[in-house]
């Protein structure tokens, strides 16, 4: 019987090392050169998100983001008090050429500072508030899907992210200026492609040095378009699955927009024996678009969570950040 469970054991691990192996197909984002910026594209985003801690274990949320539009979205929660921060501003994003590095508006500034390392710097500021953050990517960067090309709302998609890093620096509040440090993620997406529907997006760091990231697509009627969830393992080596189970298992809603968010979840992937729960760390992370500007305006949730569960028969905790869109009508292209 021993000797059998082994065999059985051992078969799963080749399977499963299989499965990892094999390469979804030749990779269609190139860095450095898909790092800066991809002007004949009709939309484009950087996104920076990250889960922070002061000397006296005080936890924070941040999140900057900036559009080939001119749009930036700067958000701070500041999680012990549960006060939130955003700002929601359009000026031209000016880029350069050949490397990344952009300014947006008078102060705002985010390059790359190491030609031979992921590293990079990053200073955003609304009026009461701002970061600036010194970051390292620990690992390389993930490529969406495997190569890069994902299925999104309208179309096809360019999508990467730093799945893990180190950040350090301050937060700008309002009387304070705090010296923080932790874990974020920075991602990059590029397209030309903006339909009906939406997309519930989730990054996690685990504590043992594993990430996972994962989404769905979804139609106007909620209907599944698209999926993927992707898992790097402390030695950087990837599994990719488009069969797991997401399930919405509480509900808040917003008292300013009255949409309803949700603030626990739970993800499900047979193969890995993943089964996490993942919990919003705070409500009120409600980001509300184009308010002071002229135009049809909404609202989308954005925030940390807390994370907890198991993965390949281990108990497991982390961290992360969830991105709940619903586009409207009104601001999605024709299909």
């Amino acid at each position: 019987m021993k000797r059998t469970l082994t065999k059985a054991l051992q078969l799963r691990k080749v399977s499963v090392m299989q499965e990892r192996a094999q390469p979804p197909g030749p990779p269609k984002i190139h860095l450095p050169r898909d790092e800066w910026a991809h002007p004949h594209f009709l939309a484009e985003w950087w996104y920076g998100h990250f889960n922070l801690t002061d000397s006296e274990g005080r936890e924070y949320g941040a999140m900057a983001a900036y559009f080939n539009f001119g749009l930036k979205i700067l958000a701070i929660a500041d999680l012990k008090e549960e006060e939130f921060y955003h700002t929601v501003a359009g000026s031209p994003l000016h880029h350069a050429e050949g490397f990344f590095e952009f300014h947006w508006g008078g102060r705002d500034h985010w390059y790359r500072t190491d030609p031979d390392s992921f590293s990079y710097h990053i200073e955003s500021y609304g009026s009461e508030f701002g970061l600036h953050l010194d970051l390292r990517s620990e690992k390389p960067p993930l490529l969406g899907c495997g190569d890069g090309e994902i299925q999104w709302i309208g179309g096809t998609a360019y999508y990467y992210q730093f799945t893990r890093l180190h950040a350090k620096g301050q937060l700008n509040l309002p009387g304070r200026l705090v010296d923080v440090e932790g874990l974020g993620v920075m991602d990059h997406q590029w397209t030309n492609y903006i339909g009906k529907g939406g997309w519930d997006w989730f990054s996690i760091q685990l504590d043992n040095n594993t990430e996972i990231v994962f989404w769905r697509i979804v139609d106007p009627d909620e209907s599944v378009k698209s999926r993927d969830l992707a898992i790097m393992f402390p030695d950087s080596s990837i599994y990719h699955s488009n069969r797991f189970a997401l399930e919405r298992m509480d509900s808040w809603v917003s008292p300013n927009s009255g949409t309803e968010y949700g603030v626990v979840w739970r993800v499900r992937e047979e193969t890995r024996d993943l089964d996490l729960e993942i919990r919003a760390r705070y409500h009120q992370q409600e980001v509300r678009m184009l308010e002071d500007m002229a135009g049809p305006t909404f609202s989308f949730w954005e925030g940390n969570m807390a994370v907890s569960g198991r993965l390949d028969g281990e108990a497991v905790s982390g961290i992360g950040y969830t991105e709940l869109v619903r586009v409207p009508d009104v601001l999605a292209g024709e299909q």
